[in-house]
């Protein structure tokens, strides 16, 4: 269905089946809607019981690309169409989202040790400009990596302020930004060294430096994939791994230090069970173990949560039961045509909500730099998604959920710590019909001269299209007014507020919801209790 098309549906289907907000008379229990069989076809229902906690929300609002100026991807480099002007300060969207992590790959030059870019200076095409080069952080590789002369700290450490500004947590990848030089350093003890100072610089004030206590350091990133990265062998990584993982843990014992920032998580390459098997045979430190996946031409919100079962399995398997899963880079299939602004935010809420309850410790979005306008500030659809995810923080005790799938229709929720405030997120993104069933030839995804990679089997299932819901809410306190407020992403309009009610929740302590919401549609619906009168 067109983009078009799905507008033109919701708002047809918002004036025919406008909501509708009451207390019921219900028990205690999650119960289906008296009316059920009057509302509209195609209408799930849910039920969220706010009387009972299950734990704590688990939020995973982590990203890639930092927020300050001239942090972005570069406006000639096109792939995957993550662009953004320069100058822009996205500061501002990062806090309303709440981001709490950012990666600080792919800055080109800021956050780079040695980075090698050949472009020519004016855009073109897949080419970063040479000149970025000049913003690396060890420009000359045979320098004295003791002599604080030998580093250019500027650019990353105006990149680590802006990250450390909003209140995040930061992976620091060391290694080299995409399209610049892929051989192995020519000496790794040197560069061990060099990764030493640096994580020195950031958390223990070595040459002017800081006290940030940055607590994730990654070596390198997709070593696996072709020679876009890594043009050594995986011996030869596996040997570098050694080296810098000692490095930083000397410079700083109570920081985590991982990798190998998989792109082939479905294959069994040497980066998985070789490295693994070299790491635990020299005692090597791995805290955290990362590893990268796109939903290529699967559009399936899942592939995240099955990867992460088999990355868990294999860690397990070889004694890291404690090794950290992280899944820092992910977002919707690399093939063109991308999808709309509309179907990658609801694809990205879906996947968020479903990897809180799989076997993923951290996760960073690739990428949100360009997702908050020109001003750094207005949010597109999605980055209008992560901010209605990050609303879910003020709520942050989940609540049991009933009436979601696994074919993309999505639902969280959560109460705050005082019980005044119940909040629920809903994600309806459907998987396109001709994205499920097996594919007409191999599932591998080949960029000629470049890569291969496996995918994931497209699940066989049959999926039924949602086209909104009809909410209960049980487990309130009885007899007492409630605000209710509901906050909508669709393809007409972005994150903002499309109703409020003000009901109380009667003798039952109950309220029920019914409204349409087509896919792709998101929708944050939030129930505030009255503060009660002091005496």
């Amino acid at each position: 269905m067109t983009a078009q098309r799905v507008a033109a549906v919701s708002a047809w289907m918002m004036v025919a089946a406008t909501a509708w907000i009451e207390a019921a008379a219900a028990p205690s229990v999650c119960a289906p809607d008296p009316r059920a069989a009057a509302a509209p076809s195609g209408l799930r229902a849910l039920c969220v019981d706010a009387g009972s906690t299950i734990g704590p929300l688990r939020v995973l609002l982590g990203v890639n690309g930092a927020p300050a100026p001239g942090m972005h991807k570069p406006p000639g480099f096109t792939f995957g169409g993550w662009n953004m002007p320069q100058d822009v300060d996205t500061s501002k969207g990062y806090r309303e989202a709440r981001i709490d992590l950012v990666r600080t790959h792919d800055a080109y030059g800021p956050g780079d040790i040695d980075a090698e870019f050949n472009g020519p200076p004016a855009p073109s095409g897949f080419n970063v400009s040479s000149a970025r080069n000049a913003l690396d952080i060890y420009p000359d590789a045979n320098a004295d990596p003791e002599d604080p002369k030998s580093y250019h700290f500027g650019p990353t450490d105006r990149l680590i302020a802006s990250i450390v500004g909003i209140g995040a947590q930061v992976i620091f990848r060391l290694g080299r930004s995409e399209t610049s030089g892929v051989a192995p350093p020519q000496d790794f003890a040197r560069y061990a060294s060099v990764v030493e100072h640096i994580v020195l610089h950031y958390n223990r004030g070595w040459a002017h430096g800081y006290h940030d206590g940055l607590r994730y350091w990654e070596v390198w990133n997709e070593p696996d994939l072709g020679k876009l990265f890594w043009g050594g062998t995986p011996q030869q990584f596996y040997r570098l791994y050694a080296e810098l993982a000692r490095a930083v843990k000397r410079a700083d014992p109570a920081a985590l230090v991982g990798g190998p920032a998989l792109a082939k998580s479905n294959d069994d390459s040497p980066y998985q069970d070789g490295f693994l098997a070299y790491v635990r045979a020299r005692h090597l430190p791995l805290d955290f173990y990362s590893w990268h996946w796109y939903a290529t031409d699967a559009e399936d919100p899942l592939d995240f949560v099955r990867i992460a079962h088999s990355v868990r399995a294999r860690l397990d398997r070889f004694g890291f039961e404690h090794t950290l899963s992280v899944l820092d880079e992910w977002n919707y299939g690399l093939v063109y045509p991308l999808p709309s602004d509309m179907q990658r935010a609801a694809f990205v809420e879906t996947s968020l909500i479903y990897m809180a309850h799989a076997p993923i410790d951290l996760a960073a979005l690739y990428r949100a730099d360009n997702l908050f306008g020109r001003d750094g500030a207005t949010a597109n659809r999605t980055g209008g998604a992560l901010v209605a995810l990050g609303r879910m923080k003020q709520t942050p005790l989940e609540l049991p959920v009933r009436g979601t799938d696994s074919c993309g229709f999505a639902a969280e929720a959560g109460r705050s710590a005082d019980g005044r405030i119940v909040q629920i997120l809903l994600s309806n993104d459907a998987i396109p019909a001709q994205a499920l069933g097996p594919r007409a030839g191999r599932n591998v995804l080949t960029v000629p001269h470049q890569f291969e990679v496996t995918l994931l089997d497209r699940r066989r299932i049959a999926c039924r299209e949602s086209r909104g819901y009809a909410l209960t809410v049980t487990g309130l306190a009885p007899e007492r007014p409630y605000t209710l407020e509901r906050f909508r992403i669709s393809s007409s309009r972005g994150f903002g507020r499309v109703a409020r009610a003000v009901r109380s929740s009667g003798a039952s302590g109950t309220v029920r919801l019914r409204a349409a919401l087509p896919p792709p549609g998101i929708e944050l619906i939030v129930i505030e209790a009255a503060r009660r009168a002091s005496r």
